[in-house]
């Protein structure tokens, strides 16, 4: 098959290796490979971990100054989609994106070719604007033009549903195709997880998008059994275990692209129950902005990922981010010059060039028995999926202070709560103080949809209210210490606030996607006189905030002035 660029052969070359990805020796190796299996050379390359696809295509929308829009991570809006009628999207290879103030955002395959711009323009009748997709993100979003979950699984039952010859209670279902709607939609909707669980008289399918559960479909209750058994087999579970919890994963390939779903089976009233967690691979590509960290927060970050030993922790409760935190700063310190090991459970994300080893209970292999097996591995960095028992706190405390940098995560409040955490695990506070670098603690918040932001104060009524919950002159005049606010402004009532109106692209809610609201505790010297003399988490933070930490609260309403977030979804967060 021949290369799919927007760019000839040559160029491609050029860019490569002035990027000094490949070498002439390498270039010559993968372009005769590519001859023989009838590919594009850049799938060679990228089977042979030159690089990946998205960076490829970052080098060449900078080469053609045309930004390059991942389709596959965006949601796209049925109504918007439909400004171009789906004979004329694959004609011209394009998908339309947003719309906004007007203007078309367009994504094509080529976008230097100006007879498909042309065709796009004449039959949307509105101002076009050019951006940069791959083929593959072309195929996958193309595929919205069919896509309605409700109607295609109505319609595959219809057709499918059969009696079975002797066996009335049974019925012959198209479990596989089924499974690979949900699948699919699951990935059109950006959900994070999907939820199929058994109620008395049907099968419930819910997907989870930014942090919210809805209803997707209703099946009827005869597929339920074939359902949990299609995904065991898929995640290589037993599927005549019916009394206790499952855990296992699986892939599968959409246009090409890989996916995988970590699935967890749970014995219910009505009938097992599965969750599957859609695993991206997101977070190896995050950078510390993307993920929610403002300058004051990444400065520190930079400062303490630099460091070659010691201990920073990722802190908050089950589904805050933290894993996701983790692999983004393990991506950033993955380089050739060090060797990197890590001990998980589950593994998440598959990380290029990084030794990855999952625990085995059952086997013995614990997260204590393989962290020793690691320092045996000649590492620099270690990371630990989770500091759980007092045997893994105590050898990740000692890895820290004989030589190398670990990275864990730890299931506390806040920040000024790992220190304690860790002494009642057994640990010496002078070995905490001694090893531990930085503690990062999240919580996750909606993003206000930038397509219907709008700005508004609040009214007489809101202040009362607030005011009879929180201390608004004391959080204003904390505003001003960190500057988090202009000089010019007197009062919180002056404040400018930012929520979504609701729209079609995210679905009435007035939120697109998360953002992590961060407070990161970096340990000094009067810090680590505090985790020696056994201080409280409340003493440890009162004198970290003298030191300049902003609490997560102050992180989120400084997010919210951005217009970033709402003020609900951070005095949600307040109150917990």
């Amino acid at each position: 098959m021949a290369s799919r660029l927007p760019i000839p052969q040559d160029e491609l070359k050029k860019i490569l290796f002035e990027a000094k990805i490949v070498k002439e020796e390498e270039w010559k190796e993968a372009e005769d490979n590519a001859h023989r299996r009838r590919r594009g050379v850049e799938e060679v390359l990228i089977e042979r971990g030159f690089l990946n696809s998205r960076y490829l295509y970052e080098l060449i929308s900078d080469k053609l100054k045309v930004p390059f829009i991942n389709l596959r991570k965006r949601k796209l809006d049925h109504e918007v989609l439909n400004i171009i009628d789906e004979k004329t999207a694959r004609q011209a290879k394009a998908i339309p994106f947003a719309l906004e103030k007007g203007k078309l955002k367009v994504a094509f395959v080529d976008p230097k070719d100006k007879d498909k711009i042309s065709l796009i323009k004449k039959a949307s009748k509105k101002r076009v604007e050019v951006f940069m997709t791959s083929y593959k993100n072309f195929l996958f979003a193309s595929r919205l033009y069919q896509k309605d979950i409700q109607e295609e699984l109505n319609q595959i039952l219809d057709d499918k549903i059969l009696k079975v010859d002797g066996k009335p209670t049974e019925v012959e279902v198209p479990i596989i195709k089924i499974i690979d709607a949900i699948l699919e939609s699951a990935l059109f909707e950006q959900a994070s997880d999907v939820h199929i669980e058994a109620l008395p008289d049907a099968v419930v399918v819910r997907f989870r998008v930014d942090g919210d559960l809805h209803d997707v479909v209703e099946l009827p209750s005869s597929t339920h059994d074939a359902l949990i058994a299609r995904i065991k087999i898929l995640s290589n579970l037993r599927i005549d275990e019916h009394r206790v919890p499952q855990d296992g994963r699986f892939s599968f390939k959409i246009e090409d692209e890989e996916e995988s779903v970590r699935v967890s089976v749970l014995p219910a009233f009505y009938g097992e129950k599965i969750v599957m967690r859609m695993m991206t691979d997101d977070a190896q590509n995050l950078s510390l902005e993307d993920l929610g960290f403002l300058e004051h927060n990444q400065e520190i970050m930079i400062r303490q990922v630099k460091k070659p030993f010691g201990m920073i922790l990722v802190v908050g409760p089950t589904g805050s981010g933290k894993t996701t935190t983790l692999y983004s700063v393990l991506n950033i310190l993955n380089t050739e010059e060090v060797n990197i090991s890590t001990i998980e459970d589950p593994i998440e994300y598959g990380v290029h060039r990084v030794n990855q080893t999952q625990t085995n209970t059952k086997a013995g292999y614990d997260f204590a028995n393989g962290l020793r097996a690691l320092l045996r591995q000649d590492p620099d960095i270690i990371m630990i999926g989770e500091i759980r028992d007092n045997d893994t706190a105590q050898i990740a405390v000692r890895a820290g202070l004989t030589g190398h940098l670990v990275l864990s995560t730890l299931h506390t409040n806040n920040a000024s709560g790992a220190p304690p955490r860790l002494a009642d695990m057994g640990v010496e506070p002078f070995l905490v103080a001694s090893t531990l670098n930085l503690v990062i603690a999240q919580r996750l918040v909606r993003r206000i949809c930038l397509n219907c932001i709008e700005s508004f104060k609040l009214t007489k009524d809101q202040l009362k209210s607030l005011n009879q919950e929180f201390d608004l002159e004391e959080m204003f005049n904390r505003f001003k210490e960190l500057k988090l606010i202009e000089d010019n402004i007197v009062s919180f009532s002056k404040l400018t606030f930012y929520k979504g109106k609701g729209c079609s692209r995210c679905n009435g809610s007035g939120y697109h996607k998360r953002i992590a609201v961060l407070e990161l505790l970096e340990n000094n010297k009067k810090i680590g006189d505090c985790i020696i003399q056994n201080s409280t988490s409340a003493e440890i933070e009162s004198v970290a905030k003298e030191q300049g930490m902003i609490t997560i609260f102050e992180d989120g309403m400084q997010k919210v002035l951005l217009g970033m977030t709402t003020i609900e979804e951070v005095l949600r967060i307040k109150r917990v």
